[in-house]
């Protein structure tokens, strides 16, 4: 039985938690709390197979388990809690809501809530089938290695976060931090995520999902094309003086150490 046949089902439960959120939504004209459920979506998904599996515990399961866990509260807890303080919709989503006009509150069902869970369920695929198949798995060097990786991958994020959250904080409006991660790259988030997708995609590969890398690959091109780097360099481009200084200098996604210089944020 084929991993969709057997397993399909898990994605109902990422349906779930977006349609749970989209009448929320609405009442707070606020879609960007559809990103509370982007981390945790993944994390239950893979709980869901682990349970049906039996709850097993070998290594090469727990490779794959682990660090996705850690990334899925990780990555929820902060969301969250960047959403709730910030208390505004997201420039983003604000921007949605102005360009479809009226009858928005029904199109974000669409537009932003079903999609981001088919987009979750396309990138989780072959993670889950990577996890699905791995109790049948050896576990190796090489194994514990990349499970060391995305933990590492998911910490760097973390730490690109916090130094961010903590920039705001002190220049709440305008400005542009370029100390500390974003003095290596100009986005060490997504950077990280790539890392991580791609440690896993290896790990589920090595289990057998061959098509398991397309994970990695989506959301690469997602982070890089779509609703990440893109989105984000144009808003930056209009709203920071000395943002083109800076995207001359720093790369976006891959470091070069040794071209490296020290940034002071503009205030």
């Amino acid at each position: 039985m084929s991993f969709f046949a057997e397993f399909g089902w898990v994605w109902l439960l990422s349906l779930a938690g977006f349609l749970a959120l989209w009448p929320i939504s609405v009442i707070r004209r606020d879609c960007s709390i559809v990103d509370f459920w982007w981390g945790p979506g993944f994390g239950v998904m893979a709980l869901a197979v682990w349970l049906s599996l039996g709850r097993p515990t070998d290594t090469y399961t727990l490779a794959i388990l682990l660090p996705l866990a850690v990334w899925s509260v990780r990555l929820g807890v902060h969301l969250g809690l960047r959403r709730m303080a910030e208390g505004h919709e997201d420039p983003r989503y604000a921007e949605m809501r102005e360009a479809r006009g009226t009858g928005w509150w029904w199109k974000s069902l669409f537009v932003v809530f079903v999609l981001q869970a088919v987009v979750q369920g396309l990138a989780a695929a072959g993670i889950l089938a990577g996890l699905a198949a791995a109790p049948a798995v050896s576990a190796d060097q090489v194994t514990i290695i990349l499970a060391v990786i995305a933990m590492l991958a998911a910490l760097v994020e973390m730490i690109s976060d916090l130094q961010l959250d903590h920039y705001r904080r002190k220049v709440p409006v305008g400005g542009l931090l370029t100390t500390g991660l974003r003095g290596y790259v100009r986005y060490p988030s997504y950077a990280a995520e790539i890392v991580f997708w791609a440690s896993l995609s290896i790990l589920a590969f090595g289990a057998g999902v061959w098509w398991a890398p397309a994970s990695a690959l989506m959301i690469g091109l997602l982070l890089r094309f779509v609703s990440g780097v893109t989105i984000l360099e144009e808003r930056l481009a209009r709203t920071r003086a000395n943002f083109a200084e800076y995207q001359k200098e720093v790369p976006a996604l891959m470091p070069r150490l040794w071209q490296n210089r020290a940034h002071t944020p503009a205030e």
